[in-house]
């Protein structure tokens, strides 16, 4: 879930957005945010735009370039807040043992692994929007652990390919539903989890018949 390789790359092509001191301008800054995050959940990202987040925050159009040189400055602020946010609970995964996991049921598994993960992205469709899937830093780390987690619960013949699957669901779904309506996005995404359980349930029941 980490972007700071993305960020790093980011910021030698465009500046860092401001970071007022004040806590007026703090305030300002954030709503200019949530503007742009309303907008995106509305409409999408193509209906972003200095102009409309600014009309959208109440604000004047020499506010929004007070703190943010250009849109793309400004989605990477939105990137970045969330970022922030998901980081712990992404570090809690990272710190649960191989038995831990290989304790939890199927169900547990994807709600501690990925289910929360899901969560958030249902509740901040933005979120979605400004994730960068194709940055190949993210996305090895992210099959790390997945891959770790599975062959602790699956173990090192079906781990791996319990591991691809999941990664190839999520990542591909998060990208479908990227683009698609509000609420057929909403449906998809939050069935994901049962769906993930269901094939681990099921790749648990077939190990324990090779073990026969």
């Amino acid at each position: 879930m980490r972007r700071k390789d993305l960020a790093d790359k980011q910021g030698a092509a465009r500046a860092s957005a401001r970071e007022p001191r004040q806590a007026r301008g703090r305030e300002r800054r954030e709503q200019l945010l949530d503007a742009a995050a309303a907008l995106i959940a509305e409409s999408g990202l193509a209906a972003v735009s200095m102009h409309a987040a600014a009309e959208r925050a109440g604000a004047s159009i020499g506010s929004v370039y007070h703190f943010f040189r250009d849109k793309g400055q400004m989605l990477d602020a939105l990137a970045e807040r969330h970022d922030a946010e998901l980081q712990p609970a992404f570090d809690r995964v990272l710190q649960r043992s191989d038995a831990e996991w290989a304790a939890l049921s199927p169900a547990e598994v994807v709600e501690q692994l990925i289910g929360w993960a899901i969560r958030y992205f249902v509740r901040h469709p933005d979120a979605l929007a400004t994730l960068d899937l194709h940055d190949q830093t993210m996305h090895a780390e992210f099959r790390a652990v997945i891959d770790r987690v599975m062959r602790a619960k699956l173990g090192e013949e079906l781990g791996p390919q319990a591991a691809t699957t999941l990664d190839a669901v999520v990542l591909g779904t998060l990208l479908f539903t990227r683009e698609q309506d509000p609420r057929s996005r909403d449906v998809v995404v939050a069935a994901l989890p049962e769906m993930m359980a269901t094939y681990l349930i099921a790749l648990e029941a077939k190990r324990k018949r090779t073990k026969r």
